[in-house]
């Protein structure tokens, strides 16, 4: 199978990954992915995959979030409607999300109160909060797997891309372009004007007789009851910033990973219960993940420019003088979709959708997500000698 050469390989199979490999090879592109782990084996197998809106006062990061969101519910819903459960979110306020923030932004919402909520159900607990009606759940191994059914998929770790007379080799596999999507792993290369920090995160699937007739999310979310009969409840909480940290795999094999799961399971269902009532709840599976982001929290999209031969061309950029992205040294033929954050299924297909674009027909990445934009911020603030 790995005798011939691919247009694309893709090197990582999460939501990024997929989501990439799926929109160029719908363009008639021979597209293999890798992954060490397996489809969707790292974070977003594990994540609770919540498609929900972003509130607040109109900005960028929100407009953009908002964007991606309402392309990507429609797109889950035409690849595999079994697969995703369009019932909205109910947000119940708290610190980063006060009540002036659920009310004041240009998304549409119904303010559901105590009275209301126990109409619907008699489980919900004494509490009110913010209906947004598009906002939905999906199954992301499902998903992960039917984006990349007309892939070659390769199971192997990498640490070393070899690049000879415009093909890229990896062992026996052969690809003219490279699309990097590895998360939080160590990157094969080198891009020291971002670091990708990772984001802890853990989701348990349990069983309950409560019908829940929507997600609801506070400091923690909660599921509709899904297609399978499960309900996830997940949250995202703990950022390691502060060392440099390759991740080898799952959080378990982390080398900042400390085993709290247990507290970590206990303080998921006692946040669960201040909000709905769940009855005869049974944990049946608990996931854990690091998801990855940077400092801005802005995804990062594009061409991967070469750091140190670009300010060695051009030593003036330091100094604020503006060199045209055109004129910037690139790894040949290599392209990265990275730092989704906890959002990661909400931004997959979006982006993907933009990187193909830019990859097939040279469309502008948007500026807030350009690679460039990093390498400029990164080049000015630098200081060392040329």
């Amino acid at each position: 199978m790995a005798s011939k050469i691919y247009d694309f390989l893709v090197i990582g199979a999460g939501s990024a990954g997929c989501s990439t490999a799926f929109f160029l090879q719908k363009s008639a592109k021979k597209v293999a992915i890798i992954d060490r782990e397996g489809i969707a084996g790292g974070a977003s197998g594990v994540a609770g995959a919540f498609l929900s809106p972003l509130p607040g006062k109109k900005n960028n990061y929100n407009t953009f979030v908002n964007k991606a969101l309402n392309f990507s519910i429609d797109f889950y819903e035409k690849l595999i409607p079994d697969s995703i459960s369009k019932k909205g979110v109910l947000r119940v306020t708290n610190d980063n999300f006060s009540k002036e923030k659920l009310e004041n932004n240009d998304i549409e919402y119904e303010y559901f109160d105590s009275n209301k909520l126990q109409n619907i159900s008699t489980n919900f607990k004494e509490i009110d909060g913010y209906f947004y009606k598009d906002a939905a759940v999906i199954e992301p191994l499902s998903i992960c797997n039917k984006l990349v059914e007309k892939c070659d998929f390769y199971k192997m770790d990498i640490n070393e891309l070899v690049f000879k007379d415009g093909i890229y080799y990896i062992q026996d596999i052969k690809a003219k372009n490279i699309i990097l999507a590895q998360g939080v792993s160590k990157s094969i290369i080198k891009h020291p004007y971002f670091d990708i920090s990772p984001i802890f995160g853990l989701r348990i699937d349990v069983k309950t007789s409560t019908r829940i007739p929507f997600n609801i999310h506070k400091s923690i979310s909660i599921s509709t009851n899904k297609n399978d009969g499960t309900v996830a409840i997940g949250a995202t909480h703990e950022r390691h910033d502060s060392i440099q940290l390759e991740c080898i795999t799952t959080c378990d094999k982390c080398v900042s990973y400390v085993d709290h799961e247990k507290e970590q399971v206990d303080y998921l269902l006692e946040k669960a219960k201040e909000l709905i009532d769940l009855e005869d709840l049974k944990v049946i599976k608990i996931y854990k993940g690091a998801r990855a982001t940077i400092k801005s929290y802005f995804p990062v999209l594009g061409k991967i420019v070469d750091y140190n031969s670009s300010l060695k061309k051009y030593p003036s950029i330091k100094n604020g003088t503006k060199i045209s992205q055109e004129m910037l040294d690139y790894y040949p033929n290599m392209y990265i979709i990275n730092a989704l954050g906890s959002r990661g299924f909400v931004l997959a297909p979006y982006l993907a959708k933009i990187l193909s674009e830019h990859i097939l027909n040279e469309t502008p990445i948007p500026k807030d997500i350009s690679t460039q934009k990093l390498f400029y911020k990164k080049a000015r603030k630098d200081k060392s000698q040329p």
